[in-house]
């Protein structure tokens, strides 16, 4: 959408953090069954999104439901777009130059 100049019409995102001394990483079993009720949660979630069209509100620390947050996001110029693959074209480019360089140490052995 964004290359050819739209905006997509909403994007939604829920977010939840986890302490990690709350997640049981010392035990595989327990673990399994943790991560198991995340993804039991997470369908539940897009079923609540695909019902209504938005994720639910999630209750705080002081069991106080949160507000939704809504925003507009738009691109400055059409070229920030490019930001997506600096971090790629970088590495890419260090890996070049690297090949070139024991290229070309090779190159002098023979």
């Amino acid at each position: 959408m964004y290359l050819r100049g739209q905006t997509p019409p909403s994007v939604n995102m829920h977010w939840r953090k986890f302490a990690v001394k709350d997640i049981p990483l010392d035990d595989a079993t327990k673990f399994d069954a943790w991560l198991r009720e995340r993804w039991y949660e997470k369908d539940a979630l897009m079923d609540e999104y695909l019902t209504n069209g938005r994720f639910p509100g999630v209750l705080d620390d002081a069991d106080t439901k949160e507000d939704f947050i809504e925003t507009e996001v738009k691109l400055s110029h059409w070229w920030e777009v490019a930001n997506i693959f600096v971090v790629l074209a970088g590495l890419a480019l260090i890996y070049n130059l690297i090949g070139k360089a024991f290229g070309a140490v090779g190159l002098r052995k023979n």
